[in-house]
């Protein structure tokens, strides 16, 4: 008789509304359906750090009695680093990230995407390693990857059409592509661009870059995924 796998629980904030939520949806249920150690579930919700931090310090207190220390996760696009309205969006941002962490004694780690989620998305079926000029220019490669035509990237969101393409395109074998071609991206761009730094939190300014993919290896590590 098989014995029942421990619950894993993870607290993830997100921007946007449908695609980030239901992406990590997604993963929670592909983990669950492999061999993994444990059974995970995600607390993912559209809400800014501080306020999700607020809402569920108490249940994540309830829930350090039975599993590891995981840290609160945020999901987020920079849009622009050199647009002087784009960055101070994101120093505020990890302004809140930091207020969280002091404030309810937890670690808060950003995934963020430059320009957009779209670009991780796109890593679990292509390399990704140009840059492109906006957020725009990920729709001819959403269409060419995806089979699809769209006319622009509110189309792809809608929750029918990113269902469909959760389940045909995104699998445990994909998401663990999408890790490491990530981490290509983000190892060239240590080696071949200027680093910069706010508050501890690293990043570059160039597209394309991301830590997203680090936030879903902890997941992987963390519930021991095979």
């Amino acid at each position: 008789m098989m014995s029942k796998k421990q619950s894993m629980l993870f607290f993830i904030s997100v921007e946007g509304i449908n695609c980030e939520k239901m992406y990590f949806e997604h993963l929670a249920k592909l983990i669950n359906n492999s061999d993994s150690v444990y059974k995970i579930k995600i607390n993912v919700k559209k809400m800014q750090p501080y306020e999700f931090a607020k809402r569920s310090f108490h249940l994540y207190n309830a829930n350090l009695k039975n599993n590891k220390k995981i840290p609160f996760f945020h999901i987020q696009d920079i849009e622009d680093y050199y647009n002087t309205v784009q960055r101070n969006k994101f120093f505020t941002l990890v302004d809140e990230l930091r207020k969280a962490e002091k404030d309810f004694r937890i670690l808060y780690e950003l995934g963020y995407s430059n320009y957009t989620f779209e670009l991780w998305l796109l890593l679990h079926v292509a390399d990704m390693t140009h840059s492109v000029q906006n957020r725009n220019s990920y729709l001819a490669y959403v269409n060419r990857y995806f089979n699809k035509n769209y006319s622009n990237l509110n189309q792809y969101k809608q929750e029918d059409e990113f269902c469909n393409i959760l389940n045909e395109f995104i699998t445990l074998q994909s998401v663990k592509m999408a890790i490491d071609r990530a981490e290509k991206i983000l190892q060239y761009n240590i080696n071949n661009n200027k680093q910069q730094c706010y508050k501890k939190f690293n990043y570059f300014q160039n597209n394309p870059d991301l830590t997203i993919h680090r936030v879903v290896q902890k997941i992987f590590n963390t519930c021991e995924v095979k």
